[in-house]
């Protein structure tokens, strides 16, 4: 999709626990979709840290070289790694981003050029946002409909990450809003029995997510892979199982 404007804005900030961060804030303005904005958090002394990225777990190491911001991405359960460097010019008016992302069929290079931009023109990315509810069709889970529209979309990055699938494992291609697939009410009810597992049993900290039982299945695993056996194999079991009402006999007990 054509990006007609793309802005990005650096600050300083605070962690919880006091040490110094860089906050990345980005702005794409898409052609039809308008703004689409990202927040990414990270350290610069180079020591590696987790942190999400569009909301994928993500191992990010980060340091200075003179002028030069080098940044190396590691992301969860893949071998896709993005490697980056943020130069700024010598009278601090451009920023050159050189990054290359690899693991996937082949690598893939880019550069982007910025230029510096008077300090009103960051208003539209520290606007307050809608909420999921506002602004998209048919978030009916409670659990995500207050959340503001960039971090909602983190969280449906985390979910398709988590059953290793794409958005049209629960959502109908074109037409999201649709409840025609049985994946979506299930997620919907997932969403719902994580919190209250959460809420109950954590204090309302999010200590059991997704992944926690899936670990990039749509289905979770009641076993690990026996030696061989690939993980594919062992979900395809389940499934399987899932659908005989006798799979919880043993097959010695079946008639």
């Amino acid at each position: 999709m054509p990006v007609k404007q793309y802005l990005v804005l650096f600050e300083q900030v605070t962690g919880r626990r006091g040490e110094k961060l860089i906050k990345d804030t980005t702005g794409e303005w898409l052609e039809k979709r308008g703004l689409d904005k990202s927040v990414f958090t990270f350290r610069d002394d180079n020591k590696p840290a987790m942190t999400d990225y569009q909301g994928i777990p993500t191992r990010v190491t980060a340091s200075w070289q003179d002028r030069v911001l080098v940044m190396t991405m590691e992301v969860a359960g893949t071998p896709r790694m993005i490697k980056s460097k943020y130069q700024l010019s010598a009278d601090g008016q451009t920023l050159t981003i050189d990054s290359e992302i690899t693991g996937g069929p082949r690598p893939v290079h880019s550069t982007v050029v910025l230029t510096k931009q008077p300090q009103d023109a960051a208003g539209p990315l520290l606007a307050p946002e809608q909420t999921a509810a506002e602004h998209f069709k048919n978030v009916k889970t409670e659990e995500l409909k207050n959340l503001p529209v960039s971090e909602f979309i983190d969280q449906m990055h985390y979910f398709a990450w988590s059953l290793g699938k794409d958005c049209e494992f629960c959502h109908v291609r074109n037409d999201f809003a649709s409840d025609d697939k049985k994946e979506k009410k299930t997620a919907r009810d997932m969403i719902r029995m994580v919190a209250a597992i959460d809420r109950d049993n954590f204090k309302g900290h999010p200590e059991v997510r997704c992944f926690t039982c899936h670990q990039a299945h749509s289905h979770p695993l009641r076993y690990p892979p026996f030696p061989g056996e690939q993980s594919a194999s062992a979900e395809a079991g389940h499934e399987a199982r899932a659908a005989d009402p006798n799979s919880h006999a043993s097959p010695a007990a079946r008639p």
